[in-house]
């Protein structure tokens, strides 16, 4: 990754594992790519609760919902963080 930064504005990962299945997002891989880039990350691959995607924006990780949204178990509004 940090090779790739100076021709990068953002980095996507997807944990192929979970991803469409809805069982959650291991973060351990996730936490060590936020800290080998200061550029975006996101994260995407069974990402299906607002927890979820909670604990990623503490981290300073955007998320990708989609199969979630797509079957309903998350609703748009409901996904997008509120500035405190």
């Amino acid at each position: 990754m940090q090779a790739l930064e100076p021709f990068c504005s953002a980095f996507l990962y997807t944990h192929i594992d979970t991803e469409g299945l809805m069982g959650g997002l291991p973060l351990a891989p996730v936490r060590e790519l936020r800290h080998a880039t200061h550029r975006q990350l996101i994260a995407a691959g069974g990402i299906s609760s607002n927890e979820e995607i909670e604990r990623l924006h503490q981290m300073g990780v955007d998320a990708v919902v989609g199969m979630a949204l797509y079957l309903g178990k998350l609703k748009l509004p409901d996904t997008i963080p509120v500035a405190k």
